[in-house]
């Protein structure tokens, strides 16, 4: 039994299949994990799949179900918010992508680039988990779900779970989440950490702004307006003043 990657599969095509004429079988993996098997047929398994794909038809009125492996591994859905739509992917282990993209193609490559999978759009999401994200970015009740943070690396991912511990109507500086975290040195660790949250206004990077006052950068395409906006509504803004940027 061999084992080959995606790339591999396309670029020796013709020399793995036939390794599979001659009774090898082939597993194929993605990211690491097995998707697919190359096996030799004979007639008698060939009968098989036939029959078997032939009642998966019979069984969806003509059309054949895909198989489990090609089924979008992300979803998203589509959210109102006073600034404009939001855009919010999410897998098995919640919301991984928030984002204020121009169009729905735009989000995609946007998520596939980031997530590494092309979502699909879904037309009926988990009622409680829209009415949730709902809550959070149209009504600032902070989301209190999982989130999707695997593609992380470790600082930052500790960085973005302090910040799901700031307050509605109060901010913090990056220097005193980074003492909080017990690396008062890594002031400039924790804005990159912000800067790279893949699920704003879920986790509230606004919240964070520079010692001096000034509000610092905000990665969603409204930048350091929006930031503004979002700290005004929520009544933290007065704590700023004077602002600088």
């Amino acid at each position: 039994m061999k084992m080959v990657n995606t790339v591999e599969l396309k670029n020796r095509t013709n020399a793995l299949l036939r390794q599979v004429g001659r009774g090898e079988a082939v597993i194929v993996t993605r990211r690491g994990k097995p998707v697919a098997a190359l096996t030799r047929l004979v007639d008698a398994d060939l009968e098989e799949f036939v029959l078997r794909y032939a009642s998966r038809v019979s069984a969806d009125g003509g059309a054949a179900s895909p198989p489990a492996a090609e089924a979008a591994r992300y979803r998203y859905i589509t959210l109102p918010a006073p600034f404009g739509p939001v855009y919010v992917a999410y897998g098995a282990s919640g919301p991984a992508l928030v984002s204020q993209a121009p169009s729905p193609a735009a989000f995609e490559r946007e998520a596939e680039q980031a997530l590494g999978s092309a979502p699909a759009p879904d037309p009926e999401p988990p009622a409680e988990l829209r009415a949730d994200l709902l809550r959070a970015i149209r009504d600032r009740v902070p989301y209190r779900g999982s989130v999707d943070l695997s593609r992380v690396p470790p600082f930052e991912r500790t960085v973005l779970q302090a910040l799901r511990r700031i307050p509605l109507g109060q901010v913090r500086t990056y220097g005193e989440i980074a003492r909080s975290l017990g690396k008062p040195t890594a002031a400039r660790a924790v804005g990159t950490a912000c800067a790279r949250n893949p699920v704003p206004l879920l986790i509230p990077c606004h919240r964070v702004v520079r010692s001096d006052g000034g509000l610092g950068g905000y990665s969603m395409r409204g930048g350091v307006t929006l930031k503004r906006q979002l700290l005004e509504a929520e009544g933290a803004l007065p704590v700023l003043l004077p602002l600088t940027r």
